[in-house]
């Protein structure tokens, strides 16, 4: 990999580091996972191989939960690399056969990353997470949240890649 890549990555993980920490200043209870988003971008500028590309993910995961607000942050560890590889996949697919690739890519990743995450957080903490949000049910805040986050999240892909790619 090449010092212009590494610090693309590096960038972009930064972004997304700092655009998820402001979502999660707003202390709403469930936040948007934007880290997708930048990552995403990150796999897809910098083209590394799938384990590279999950390594990718994993850092993200660990950006996600030092700086998050879910009930269970260690998740993101497992959410994160799966997203990650999904991105990968997905753009590798897709990549010349529609110019609508990076935004795609990046909101089957968000899809992945929101639900295994929730799932995972559900199964491991969902008594306490259901004893928080007892007036509300949980998945009808939640899944609202994880598709509004992937069409913001395919909107940024869509809109940056083609400025950000090499020709």
């Amino acid at each position: 990999m090449e010092r212009r890549d590494l610090f693309l990555i590096s960038a972009f993980l930064a972004m997304g580091t700092v655009v998820r920490f402001v979502f999660v200043l707003s202390g709403a209870p469930v936040t948007p996972d934007v880290m997708v988003a930048f990552y995403g971008l990150a796999i897809m500028l910098t083209r590394p191989s799938f384990p590279s590309a999950i390594g990718i993910g994993f850092a993200g995961g660990v950006l996600d939960a030092l700086v998050g607000s879910s009930a269970f942050n260690p998740v993101f560890l497992i959410s994160e690399p799966l997203a990650a590889g999904v991105c990968i996949v997905a753009f590798i697919a897709m990549e010349g056969r529609t110019r609508l690739a990076p935004a795609l890519a990046v909101f089957l990743a968000t899809l992945a990353s929101g639900f295994s995450s929730t799932g995972i957080t559900l199964s491991l903490a969902g008594d306490r997470i259901l004893g928080t949000f007892a007036a509300t049910p949980l998945l009808d805040l939640i899944v609202p949240v994880i598709l509004a986050t992937a069409v913001l999240n395919a909107l940024i892909a869509g809109l940056v890649y083609p400025a950000m790619r090499k020709d």
